[in-house]
């Protein structure tokens, strides 16, 4: 990364999805909007409802960076970004450590550890790393409350963390942590025969700060989540009362057999990988330190995410699949690996301790044999296969056959005398640097011309964006041969976009039919097919791909004065479909239609100017008629009319629209969705409330 040869984004996921994410967001920031709402993929859908990253505080440094010459997030500026939450992430298991007494050295380590070893060293999604990050935090003080070290401030503050966590982006990880943190809430409860009161008071403090904090992203994640259908591995989209087949969580679990990949990398699943030093630290510091009041802990934490991680695999996780809500909703239980890798990581800083110390046992000593006989099982294993297949890249078998035997050593070592406490933790922290950099480098990619990237996808459609923005605006196209959220990378609306989900009402619009693509004011499409007998070819890509007009495409705004009634949305779709139906004249509607007024002349409706979160037109009509905005409709819009708010429709049971009385008319839609503002305001309550009671109880530092 150092280089500039190597980069973190040359994935599908990152470069169709993400990547675009983070650059409508920098586009809103720098515009003064906050990114409430995506007007440029699904004819606009609410951005922080969709759970992206948004509410989560440590992204939005990103957006302020300078652009690079295309006005474009800079590529460095990005693996800075992606570097700078894995320090975070270490900076967040480091003060773990200390909490528990580790020594600075070994705290280092299991910093280092925990941010680049098994998930959070294999995730390139931000929004992912975000909650990991924050992990080590939420254990820190949940810790502490479990020893009563000012336990309603720590159990506060455990609260305010983990609710930050579901601020990050992903829903998986924090679901996962949530369990973990109420999994050892309740063994407090019962280990604690006398005072189980003061248990629960600080279980229910955690759990109230929590669900304050995480309101930003929560209220309006809920919200959507019940408007919305998702994609989740069927062959269809499941809507929020729809349950995600067990089967689509056991093909997201770890397989037994993947265990071999803590050891090895990239021999089974590259998500598990620890390394022989870091599983041989770990087994030391239980063999050793297990009297520690926090070690048995540790280990039945990383026993249990284990278990959940392998998800169908045990009954442990389909258990909590039919019993717990919302826990099916996390498809993916090897991401539980997350907190099996910090109970790990955090065990081996106190093994390095322990070494470091000359403990002297028959258990250690097992650990060398184990490590000795390891590394020449491997070795030789790699050896063998050399042999009769040829040369192949076994250099990871090569690298921890190497470890396993170096440790040893240091081991008998340290054990003999000559080496010194601080030179054991030092050469202990370079060995295991070496293996994992066997490991790390697979997350770059090279970005060498003579090695294409996934990356260079992003600059395949400038000419044609180029060509789009000198249209009038706004327009809406319709990419078809590229699985790319073209619009938020260049800011023009497109039909479809890739991501998890959608609004159930645009959906189910039948938007792949060119009758509904016309109402939807699709006036482009962008494809490498011959065009249609309504189509003409107006631009042609310099990748091959052609830019086809939609001659039939209605426009973005326009007014009607009909509008039948439907008896039901499925009734709608029926009548979009049927070729008799005049859509240019007349709108549909599921409600009670308003009363309109028919009459001749000419009448005009424009979009003057739009932003994220608004939309202004110029309308002038003859008489009483609706005006029809080809935008998602979506709780939170509201608009005014001439300075008056206004009630707005649905038209088709989809799209937004405002009855208009005859004149010229300003109308101003606007975004402003009570769920954001009851969730904005709820973090900040959970926030500060938390600081504040972390504050109040502390007990003055000369009382300690």
């Amino acid at each position: 990364m150092l280089s500039h040869d190597y980069t973190w984004i040359d994935n599908p996921d990152i470069v169709q999805m993400d990547l675009p994410r983070l650059q409508f967001q920098r586009t809103a920031w720098h515009t003064g909007r906050f990114p409430l709402w995506d007007p440029h993929l699904w004819c606009g859908q609410p951005f922080l409802g969709q759970i992206v990253g948004a509410a989560f505080p440590v992204n939005w440094p990103l957006f302020l960076f300078p652009a690079d010459a295309s006005q474009k997030l800079s590529l460095d500026v990005l693996n800075w970004y992606f570097v700078l939450l894995h320090i975070l992430a270490a900076l967040a298991a480091y003060a773990f450590c200390r909490e528990l007494g580790v020594s600075r050295l070994a705290s280092v380590f299991g910093g280092f550890a925990y941010t680049f070893d098994g998930i959070i060293g294999s995730t390139l999604w931000p929004e992912v790393l975000g909650s990991l990050m924050l992990a080590p935090l939420i254990f820190l003080f949940l810790f502490r409350a479990l020893r009563r070290h000012q336990p309603y401030g720590s159990a506060a503050m455990c609260g305010m963390f983990l609710g930050a966590a579901w601020l990050a982006g992903h829903h998986e990880v924090p679901i996962y942590l949530t369990l973990a943190v109420i999994g050892i809430w309740a063994f407090d409860f019962f280990r604690c025969a006398g005072k189980r009161r003061e248990s629960f008071a600080l279980a229910a403090t955690t759990g109230f700060f929590a669900i304050l904090t995480s309101g930003f992203q929560t209220v309006p994640g809920y919200e959507y989540a019940r408007l919305a259908v998702r994609w989740a591995g069927l062959d269809h989209a499941v809507g929020w009362s729809e349950a995600i087949p067990y089967r689509i969580h056991e093909s997201g679990s770890l397989p037994p057999s993947s265990i071999i990949s803590m050891i090895v990398p990239w021999s089974g699943t590259s998500e598990a990988f620890l390394g022989i030093g870091v599983v041989a630290l770990a087994a030391i510091a239980v063999v050793t330190a297990w009297r520690r009041r926090f070690v048995p802990l540790l280990v039945c934490i990383a026993v249990a995410s284990l278990l959940f991680a392998m998800g169908g695999f045990t009954p442990l996780h389909g258990i909590a699949y039919s019993i717990l809500p919302v826990f099916g909703k996390a498809r993916i239980p090897m991401r539980m690996l997350a907190i099996f890798d910090l109970a790990i990581a955090v065990l081996a800083a106190v093994g390095l301790d322990s070494l470091a110390s000359g403990v002297q046992s028959k258990a250690v000593d097992v650990v060398r044999r184990t490590l000795i006989a390891v590394g020449c099982i491997v070795l030789a294993t790699a050896l063998i296969a050399r042999e009769l297949t040829g040369p192949l890249p076994l250099d990871a078998f090569y690298v921890t056959a190497f470890c396993a035997l170096g440790l040893a050593v240091l081991m008998s070592a340290r054990q003999v005398g000559p080496l010194s406490a601080r030179s054991l933790r030092l050469a202990v922290i370079g060995l295991v640097c070496f293996e994992l950099a066997n490991y790390i480098p697979g997350t770059f990619k090279e970005r060498s011309t003579a090695n294409p990237v996934v990356f260079q996808k992003l600059k395949q459609y400038q000419d044609i964006a180029e060509y789009l923005r000198k249209q009038p605006q706004p327009t809406r196209v319709n990419v078809e041969d590229e699985p790319f959220n073209f619009g938020d990378w260049e800011g023009i609306d497109m039909l479809t976009g890739f991501g998890a989900g959608v609004t159930a009402n645009i959906l189910g619009l039948e938007w792949p039919g060119i009758r509904t693509q016309n109402l939807l004011a699709v006036e482009y499409a962008v494809t490498k097919h011959a065009p249609r007998a309504d189509q003409e070819v107006v631009f042609r890509g310099r990748s091959g791909v052609s830019v086809l007009k939609n001659r039939d495409a209605l426009s973005r705004v326009r007014v009607v004065h009909r509008i039948e009634h439907a008896a039901s949305i499925d009734e709608v779709h029926i009548r979009l479909g049927d070729p008799a139906f005049d859509g240019v004249h007349t709108a549909i509607m599921v409600a009670a239609p308003p009363a309109l007024t028919e009459c001749g002349g000419t009448e005009n409706a424009a979009v003057v100017s739009r932003s994220a979160n608004a939309v202004n037109i110029r309308a002038e009509l003859t008489c009483r008629g609706m005006l029809v905005l080809a935008e998602t409709w979506y709780p939170g819009w509201r608009v005014k009319v001439d300075g008056k708010y206004a009630p707005i429709y649905q038209p088709y049971a989809a799209l937004r629209g405002v009855v208009l009385e005859a004149g010229t008319h300003r109308v101003e839609f606007r975004y402003r969705p009570a769920s954001a503002w009851i969730g904005a305001i709820s973090s900040l309550i959970g926030i500060f409330g938390a600081c504040m009671v972390a504050l109040l109880v502390a007990r003055p530092r000369a009382a300690r």
